[in-house]
């Protein structure tokens, strides 16, 4: 149970005891009025410099102000930049973030639940202690777990400052999601993350998830309106929920916005797809011919990576859009390309875009535009989606590419957009 006033510090050593024997819980009553858990897992990074992630926490503050239904509730969890208050994470309950952030200021106070001065926001085990937090203390029906913070598709999220920039990697996610509670809705408020590698590797672990294929806008997601709309609807099905956040969303004056629901539990059908048409490509890619097919198939496909200045270094490309541009470039591997299409057509509920992305689909996947062999040999876990799909990025990088010989390409250097 929380003292009024006092700050609950939990030893490292005692937090890593609890992460590995989940019976034990919090001495905090567990909540049994809430059917919807609205879970926010939120690193600051370079975007709290500019208090960025403070203003959407205060903007949950506000939308959960007026009608808020009694069945919902808001536990977040926040840390990860290099400022007062935002060292290691803290736990805050909605009670907690309005008595913080009546000044504005998030961090400044004692208003929590439990403080963490240690941890890592890139840590799994840090992630871990968090959703056994959930699990052990709260009651719920439904579980939206968020996660705000930088995002650079397969090569890593949610960097913490404090911890030489350390971040979750796709299996260290999954890895953390293994302990619970079930998710029904994952979303990401982070930049580059509705990619392949990501969305094959969740389906698991939750029915649904909210990505962008793109950089998203420096202000992220539109909180207030969503939440006020979650709290007077927490019964209405993740699709019209996804809806009312696109609807305001996408009435970001920034171009370059995607958006979309993916159904997580048809990703299984799409990376069998995907396999089929990796193995086609593989054999395109052993001649020259098919070589060069591929690179104007690859000039032709929509490619994301805005920068903040709004220059474009292709991280990631749109999958439909690269399935169909190889089907009409190359006819003979169309049954494969097809069926990757449908792949994504059975995944993708809801997705919006506007006219900077003429060809985002919903999901997106590695582009080999900008990296060479050295840097997908360092990242080839987190982007391994499928044996085929693996063989052909790397034939494609060893002998179609013209960067294999150049110096090891960084993450920085393929998304430096600082807009989340």
């Amino acid at each position: 149970m929380k003292i009024p006033g006092k700050r609950e510090k939990i030893s490292l050593i005692f937090f890593f005891i609890l992460v590995l024997c989940h019976g034990i819980t919090c001495p905090i009553f567990a909540d049994t009025s809430g059917t919807l858990l609205i879970a926010v897992y939120a690193s600051g990074g370079t975007l709290e410099e500019s208090g960025l992630i403070t203003r959407d926490l205060f903007q949950i503050v506000k939308g959960a102000e007026n009608c808020f239904s009694d069945n919902c509730t808001i536990i977040a969890a926040y840390g990860g930049a290099d400022k007062p208050g935002w060292h290691g994470m803290t736990i805050a309950d909605l009670d907690d973030l309005k008595a913080d952030l009546s000044n504005r200021i998030l961090g400044d106070d004692n208003s929590f639940t439990i403080h963490l001065p240690g941890a890592s926001m890139g840590d799994p085990k840090t992630l871990q202690f968090y959703l056994s937090y959930l699990r052990e203390n709260h009651h719920y029906t439904r579980v939206f777990l968020i996660f705000i913070g930088h995002g650079q598709a397969y090569t890593g999220m949610l960097f913490d400052q404090n911890h030489d920039d350390d971040g979750l990697t796709i299996g260290e996610l999954t890895t953390s999601l293994e302990i619970g509670p079930e998710i029904e809705l994952i979303g990401f408020d982070s930049c580059l993350m509705g990619c392949l590698e990501m969305v094959s590797a969740l389906s698991p672990f939750a029915h649904f998830a909210i990505t962008s294929e793109e950089s998203e806008p420096a202000e992220g997601w539109p909180y207030k309106p969503w939440i006020s709309y979650l709290g007077q609807n927490p019964n209405a099905k993740a699709d019209e929920h996804a809806k009312e956040l696109f609807k305001n969303y996408m009435n970001n004056e920034r171009q370059g916005k995607t958006i979309s629901l993916l159904y997580l539990k048809d990703a299984g059908f799409l990376t069998l797809q995907l396999e089929r048409f990796a193995k086609d490509l593989h054999a395109l890619a052993g001649t020259d011919e098919g070589c060069r097919i591929i690179k104007e198939a690859l000039s032709d496909t929509q490619q994301f990576g805005l920068t903040g200045s709004g220059d474009l270094s292709e991280a990631t490309m749109d999958l439909y859009n690269f399935a169909e541009t190889i089907k009409r470039k190359v006819p003979y591997i169309s049954d494969s390309a097809d069926g990757v299409i449908e792949g994504i057509n059975r995944t993708v509920v809801v997705a919006r875009h506007d006219e900077r992305v003429p060809g985002a689909h919903g999901i997106a996947v590695l582009s080999p535009v900008q990296i060479n062999p050295l840097f997908y040999d360092y990242y080839r876990e987190s982007a391994f989606i499928t044996p085929a799909w693996d063989k052909f990025i790397s034939r494609y990088l060893d002998k179609c590419s013209e960067k294999k010989d150049m110096l090891p390409v960084t993450s920085s250097d393929i998304n430096v957009a600082e807009p989340n």
